[in-house]
C-alpha cells in the first residue's frame, strides 16, 4: 500500500499457539469468542485535546513521493490526508461512518445539477496556506491541471472533465473558477457515480497555482491541513509540523486540529529492527507489519498494544498479457492453477484469507469464485499445450517486508511447470513507478491494492480498464485491455448509486475478468498496529481509508 486505502478494523483471537486473526466484515465490528487479548478501536471520542510535543513513527520504505499530484501509496496518503485537504473529504472517525464525506475547503457539499453532470462548490472564506498566502479557487483548477503535467497516477480520475484532454496546455475548460466569491464549478462529460469520491482524493487537493510541475517531495508545497512537511529526506526521515496558519474553528468540526506538534517519521528497512525500536520506546509507533515469527512471543509480552484490522485490500500477481509468455492465456491460466494460495497465506504469517477474486469480500458485490482450484498436473498440461515452455520470465517485486517471500514463491512454481523463471527485487520506493512504465516491460509481478474510495469502480476502472492504460504511472500492470470489459465498466460508471442490481452486474464482472486471468488473486490481508507502552490506545482511530489516523494518537 502497498497500494490504495485500508477499510474497516477487525478483531483478534489470538490462539496459544500463534496469532489467529477474526476479520470484521463490512459494517461490522465482531469480538472474539477465543482466548487471549481483543483488541477493537475506539469510538475516537476522546481523541481532541490531548497534545504532546512529539509522536516518533517507524515507518517502512514504501513511500513513493511527498507530492499530492505525485503520491500513490499507503505511506505517502497516511502522511498527507493531514497536510493536503481537498475541497471535500472524510469524517476523522473509526468505523464505516469514516467514510461519509464532508466539506473540507469548501463550504458545503458539491450541488449537482444538469443531469450528474455539474459539480458547484464555494470555497470557504479566509483560508491559508501554510506559508501565508491565501487559498484561491483558481488554485483548484491549476492543482488539476498539474496533474496532467506532472503524469500524475491520478489522472484517469479526471478524464471525464470537460477539456481535461487539452490539459497539458494549460488549463481545462470544464472547471471555472471565480477567485472573488470562491465559486468552483465543474462539468463533466458524462455522469460518473464516483465523483464525489474522486473530489475526496489528495490528487484533488489544491497547491498554489505557482507550484512548479515537477516533484515537490523534497521541498514541499505549501499546505491547508494542521500539519505541513517540514522536510523530507527520501529513505532516512520525514518532519511534520504543525501548520501556523490552520485554524480549526473554520472546518465545522470536519478537520481536528491533532494532538502530536510534531512527528517524527524515521525511515527503516527491516520490520524486526522497527518492532525492537519501538518496545524499546525509541519510536512510539510501528508502522511495519510485525514478522510472521515474533507474532506470538510479541503478543504474550506486548498483547494491549497491538491493534489488528482487515482492509479492503487483494494481494496478487499480474501477468502483463503484452508480454510473453503470459500474452497466451493458456500460460496466464496455469499459473492460476498452479499456485496455492493456502500456501500463500501461510507464508505471510496466517494473517488474511485466502482469494481469487479481485473485489475483497468487504464489498456488497463481492460473490467468491473457485476457477482455479489448486492443480499442478493440470498446470504443466497447459504449459505444454501452450508452446511456450522453457521461457526465460523474470518476476518483478520490490524489497520490503514478506513481500519477496511471495515471489520466491512463485518463481518455484514456474519453474515447476516449465519455465525459467527469476526474481528481479528493486527498492520499494520506486517500485510501482518502474512496474508502471511501459518502457520496463515486466512480464510478471507482485502487487497489491488498497482502496482509495469504496466503490467498485476504484477497483475494476483504475486497475482494469484498457481505456485508462497509460505509458508512465499505470496502474493496470497487466495492460488488460478488453472491449467487453471496457465497455462495461464504462456503463456502470454511469450508475448514480450501487443498487443490488448493480452489485451483482459488478460480481459478473470479476467472474467475466477472471476467466481471462490478468492476475492471480491470493490473498486478502490483515494487518498489525504496534505501539509502544507510553501511547494511550483510547485515541485509536483506524480510518476507513487512510487507516491509522496519526494525527488523532495521544499518549498516556
Amino acid at each position: 500500500m502497498t497500494r490504495r486505502r485500508r477499510w474497516l478494523v477487525a478483531t483478534a483471537a489470538f490462539a496459544a499457539a500463534g496469532l489467529a486473526l477474526v476479520a470484521a466484515g463490512c459494517g461490522s465490528s465482531n469480538k472474539s469468542s477465543s482466548g487471549g487479548n481483543t483488541t477493537t478501536a475506539s469510538s475516537g471520542s476522546s481523541t481532541t485535546g490531548k497534545t504532546f510535543t512529539n509522536f516518533k513513527i517507524a515507518y517502512d520504505t514504501g513511500i513513493d513521493f511527498l507530492d499530492p499530484a505525485l503520491s500513490y501509496t499507503v505511506e505517502g496518503w497516511q502522511i498527507m490526508w493531514n497536510v493536503y485537504l481537498p475541497l471535500i473529504g472524510y469524517k476523522h472517525v473509526n468505523g464505516p461512518d469514516g467514510a461519509t464525506i464532508v466539506p473540507y475547503l469548501a463550504q458545503d457539499l458539491p450541488k449537482v445539477t444538469n443531469g450528474g453532470k455539474t459539480y458547484t462548490m464555494t470555497l470557504r472564506k479566509g483560508l491559508k496556506y501554510s506559508d501565508g498566502t491565501p487559498v484561491k479557487a483558481s488554485d483548484f483548477s491549476a492543482s488539476i491541471v498539474r496533474d496532467f503535467k506532472v503524469d500524475s497516477p491520478g489522472v484517469g480520475f479526471f478524464g471525464n472533465i470537460v477539456g481535461a484532454d487539452n490539459a497539458k496546455s494549460g488549463s481545462i475548460s470544464g472547471i471555472q473558477t471565480n477567485d472573488a466569491s470562491g465559486k468552483i464549478t465543474i462539468n463533466l462529460k458524462a455522469p460518473q457515480g464516483d465523483f464525489m469520491n474522486i473530489l475526496a482524493t489528495t490528487f484533488a487537493a489544491p497547491v498554489p497555482a505557482s507550484t512548479p510541475a515537477k516533484d515537490q517531495s523534497t521541498t514541499p508545497a505549501p499546505a491547508t491541513g494542521p500539519y505541513m512537511i517540514k522536510s523530507y529526506k527520501p529513505n532516512k526521515q520525514a518532519i511534520v509540523v504543525r501548520n501556523p496558519n490552520f485554524k480549526a474553528s473554520m472546518f465545522g468540526g470536519n478537520v481536528p486540529s491533532g494532538n502530536p506538534d510534531r512527528m517524527t517519521i524515521d525511515i527503516i528497512g527491516d520490520d524486526s529492527v522497527a518492532l525492537q525500536r519501538t518496545i524499546n520506546g525509541t519510536d512510539d509507533y510501528d508502522f511495519h507489519q510485525i514478522p510472521p515469527d515474533r507474532l506470538a512471543t510479541t503478543q504474550q509480552k506486548y498483547g494491549d498494544q497491538i491493534k489488528v484490522y482487515t482492509p479492503a485490500n487483494t494481494y496478487y500477481f499480474f501477468m502483463n498479457v503484452r508480454q510473453p509468455p503470459f500474452d497466451n492465456l493458456k500460460v496466464r491460466q496455469a499459473v492460476e492453477y498452479a499456485v496455492n494460495r493456502e500456501a500463500l497465506v501461510r507464508i505471510y504469517g496466517g494473517l488474511g484469507q485466502p482469494s481469487e477474486n479481485v473485489l475483497p469480500p468487504t464489498y456488497p458485490s463481492y460473490k467468491k469464485h473457485n476457477l482455479y482450484p489448486y492443480n499442478l498436473k493440470k498446470a504443466k498440461q497447459l504449459v505444454a499445450a501452450s508452446g511456450d515452455k522453457g521461457m526465460a520470465v523474470t518476476v518483478w517485486n520490490h524489497d520490503r517486508g514478506t513481500d519477496p517471500k511471495a515471489t520466491a514463491y512463485l518463481v518455484s512454481v514456474l519453474n515447476a511447470i516449465g519455465f525459467k523463471a527469476k526474481e528481479k527485487i528493486i527498492n520499494s520506493a520506486v517500485y510501482w513507478t518502474t512496474v508502471g512504465n511501459q518502457a520496463t516491460k515486466a512480464q510478471i509481478g507482485f502487487a497489491d491494492w488498497f482502496q482509495d474510495y469504496p466503490h467498485p469502480l476504484d477497483w475494476f476502472d483504475v486497475l482494469l480498464n484498457g481505456n485508462r492504460i497509460t505509458q508512465t504511472h499505470n496502474n493496470n500492470y497487466s495492460n488488460f485491455d478488453d472491449s467487453a470489459v471496457n465497455s462495461k465498466i464504462e456503463s456502470l460508471k454511469k450508475q448514480p448509486t450501487t443498487t443490488s442490481s448493480v452489485n451483482a452486474q459488478w460480481a459478473a464482472l470479476d467472474q467475466q475478468i477472471m476467466q481471462q486471468a490478468p492476475w492471480v488473486p491470493f490473498m486478502n490481508r490483515q494487518f498489525t498496529d504496534f505501539f509502544n507502552s507510553d501511547m494511550d490506545l483510547s485515541c485509536y482511530v483506524n480510518h476507513v481509508l487512510y487507516q491509522f489516523d496519526f494525527a488523532l494518537i495521544c499518549k498516556k
